[in-house]
């Protein structure tokens, strides 16, 4: 049976208000288009809802029941629709960000702070892991969006947008070393730290190498640029890390003079073509896109 909603409307304010008129000025629509609607939804379930007097709108045995079901309907509904709202005014709501820790740290954090100043009860969750990981996740729909740097990813149901550039390099500590390397090859003279293969940071750094004839070969490993950074620091070695970060955390070092052959790193933002961003979710890509 397919019956208009708007019908169920109509007789759900008939019922409540016991009268026509009432129902009328709720409803602001007359009372013979009112009538002429409980009419039709009578014949349509074909059987009588309304016992019609003097005295007003009273409700048949059946009217009653049907009421019952259809007022616990029309709330449900209502429900839903404010429910709805809440998302769409951004009043209610949860973002799912895929993002390696130094990106949340150099990128994140500063649009998080103004955008939960904005919209304090919107829940944020973030997954920081290995970008191969993040992506798998995105395309099964455990993320809203994944903020990564350069690769060679090439997935037909994602969107890629680049939306900033950093400079990346080769950094020291003075105290400990001296900029004695002149090209990349001789850069296995020094103790080098670099982020594991698997990482994309490493990964652009090996196809720069390959690009000048040079395999790299690092002294010491690690999973993230926040390690190379502090190790850095503390005089074990030379590391390559995004230069921003390295700034961030220690004014004092310094980067090598063959950084002016290190193109700068490109950071892209993922999304699923064939899953809907949340309300919540677009205004925070707005907000992303003004750092």
């Amino acid at each position: 049976m397919n019956i208009d909603l708007e019908l169920y409307r109509v007789f759900y304010v008939v019922a409540k208000n016991k009268h026509m008129i009432k129902a009328s000025e709720e409803l602001h629509i007359s009372q013979p288009a009112i009538s002429q609607s409980i009419k039709k939804l009578e014949e349509q379930l074909g059987g009588t809802l309304f016992l019609r007097s003097n005295k007003g709108m009273g409700l048949t045995e059946e009217g009653k029941m049907f009421y019952e079901y259809v007022k616990g309907a029309l709330e449900l509904i209502n429900n839903a629709e404010n429910e709805f709202t809440s998302f769409k005014n951004l009043t209610k709501g949860e973002i799912k960000i895929g993002c390696s820790t130094t990106l949340t740290k150099l990128i994140l954090v500063d649009v998080l702070k103004e955008f939960h100043k904005d919209y304090p009860n919107i829940n944020i969750n973030i997954t920081n892991n290995l970008t191969s990981n993040l992506i798998n996740d995105l395309k099964l729909g455990k993320l809203d969006f994944v903020i990564f740097n350069e690769s060679n990813i090439k997935e037909t149901n994602l969107y890629l947008e680049k939306i900033k550039e950093l400079k990346q390099g080769f950094i020291y500590n003075p105290e400990f070393f001296n900029d004695e390397i002149n090209s990349i090859d001789e850069l296995n003279k020094s103790t080098l730290i670099l982020q594991k293969e698997e990482s994309n940071s490493r990964k652009l750094l090996d196809y720069i190498a390959l690009q000048n004839n040079t395999k790299l070969i690092p002294k010491m490993e690690v999973v993230s640029q926040e390690l190379i950074i502090e190790f850095v620091n503390i005089g074990l070695g030379v590391g390559f890390a995004i230069i921003d970060l390295a700034n961030k955390n220690h004014k004092n070092l310094k980067e090598l003079k063959i950084n002016k052959k290190i193109p700068n790193i490109n950071v892209y933002l993922g999304t699923n073509k064939f899953i809907s961003l949340t309300f919540a979710s677009k205004m925070f890509i707005k907000y992303l896109k003004t750092i």
